[in-house]
């Protein structure tokens, strides 16, 4: 552990310069990268440590802001055991006339998925007047938030421990099919509604098309739908890991067989040391912390809130398995949106046919908001646009900034008026016209 601490201290002392505004933005970005990738290689040098407990701060955020908050389990068909939460009521509505009435009517539901590597925590993490979940309660809705196998608030199941390989054995596939349609209908069965309005962003709206195009007859569950920087196809795709990754593990091999089925950046000491040395508030290297959030998910960006870094880095990485991203890199590499590649052998045991099966992608009968962006390395503009040429039903919004990245959907300084406003606005405007 000391060796690991010393090695973060000698590079960070090493570039005091930078923070000092001694560099260009070029260079900025490079040492970004070099940190991108120290990162990686201390995480994998600290595999060997004791997984550092992971804050589980959903229900403790939505209680300090007044909002009343209740913990939900869910239990899927396969035996994996999550963890949902519920803001049923805002106390910026008690007593008023809105409260009243809302009282004689059941409230209109709302559904929030998170990201990969991600949990319920990024629907709140930007206070009561920005983060879309409160800003759902304030509308008077009855808010829900996700969370899928494997982060922090979902690493349980009936008979396999996190700790075997056996629990990690899943991809998004899984989640959409198993997670997310027990998660909703779970969530119809508790409020007595038959649909709710959806909102997703990245991983959790990969889901969303595996789960209304795989079995269809949830399209009838939702009311709306809001997908902020989707995914599906990713021909176009422009993350520098992606394209290096792709080359090794964008097919079946040997070397995805082995990397497969593993817990993906597990919270360990050496996060702990980064958020106190890199992203507390106090620390004059702050602006690598954001750069992380720039490589990963868009340089350049001018709208991320950076007073939320230490509480983003506190809760993410939030867990999730290897074979997530070995399928997102199999998309990647094949130019298709289809299921996860076994190699010839178990395809044909799997889906008795030697290649995997593409999405139905036209199965989709709900109109589907999609919210994208230019400088979004997940997203690619032209993926998105190709997509909603394939469905039923899809509307664009195409965020009118072009250094707009894939973290400001959801920790922009100005999240509420580009993309929380224009989503509740929609969504009451269906309600209105259901009346």
């Amino acid at each position: 552990m000391s060796v690991v601490k010393s090695l973060l201290q000698r590079w960070l002392a090493k570039h005091t310069n930078i923070s000092n505004g001694n560099s260009n933005s070029n260079n900025n970005r490079q040492n970004v990268t070099l940190l991108t990738y120290l990162t990686v290689l201390l995480m994998l040098f600290d595999l060997h440590l004791k997984r550092a407990e992971a804050l589980k701060v959903t229900a403790k955020m939505i209680s300090n802001h007044n909002y009343p908050v209740e913990e939900h389990t869910v239990h899927t068909p396969d035996d994996y055991i999550l963890t949902i939460y519920r803001i049923p009521d805002s106390p910026n509505l008690r007593g008023t006339a809105n409260s009243t009435a809302v009282a004689r009517t059941s409230k209109p539901v709302v559904f929030l998925q998170h990201g990969i590597l991600c949990a319920s925590d990024d629907w709140i993490l930007n206070g009561p007047d920005t983060s879309l979940a409160y800003m759902f309660a304030d509308s008077g809705y009855d808010v829900w938030l996700g969370n899928a196998r494997g982060n922090t608030y979902s690493r349980q199941h009936k008979h396999k421990h996190p700790d075997s390989s056996d629990f990690w054995n899943f991809s998004w596939h899984e989640i959409g099919v198993y997670d997310l349609a027990s998660m909703l209908d779970y969530v119809l069965v508790e409020t007595n509604d038959t649909a709710v309005h959806f909102v997703a962003h990245s991983q959790g709206t990969t889901t969303f098309f595996v789960l209304m195009s795989t079995l269809p007859w949830y399209n009838e569950k939702v009311k709306t739908v809001h997908l902020l920087a989707p995914i599906a196809f990713m021909r176009n795709h422009s993350f520098m890991l992606s394209k290096l990754g792709g080359l090794f593990l964008g097919y079946p091999s040997f070397l995805s067989w082995v990397l497969g089925g593993i817990e993906l950046l597990p919270i360990t000491s050496v996060q702990k040391l980064l958020c106190e040395y890199v992203c507390s508030a106090e620390s004059t290297f702050r602006f690598l912390c954001s750069g992380i959030l720039d490589f990963l998910g868009g340089w350049g960006t001018r709208h991320l809130n950076h007073t939320l870094l230490p509480h983003v880095c506190e809760t993410h990485p939030a867990g999730a398995s290897t074979t997530q991203i070995i399928h997102y890199l199999q998309l990647y590499t094949s130019g298709d949106f289809r299921q996860y590649d076994h190699g010839i052998e178990l395809n044909k045991k799997y889906y008795q046919q030697e290649t995997p099966p593409s999405y139905e992608v036209h199965q989709i009968s709900s109109c589907v908001n999609m919210y994208y962006s230019n400088n979004d390395y997940m997203s690619a503009v032209e993926d998105v646009e190709y997509l909603a040429t394939l469905l039923p039903c899809a509307e664009l919004y195409r965020i009118p900034y072009e250094d707009w990245n894939h973290y400001d959907f959801l920790w922009s300084i100005n999240v509420k008026e580009v993309i929380n406003d224009r989503i509740i606005d929609k969504i009451a405007r269906h309600e209105l016209e259901s009346l």
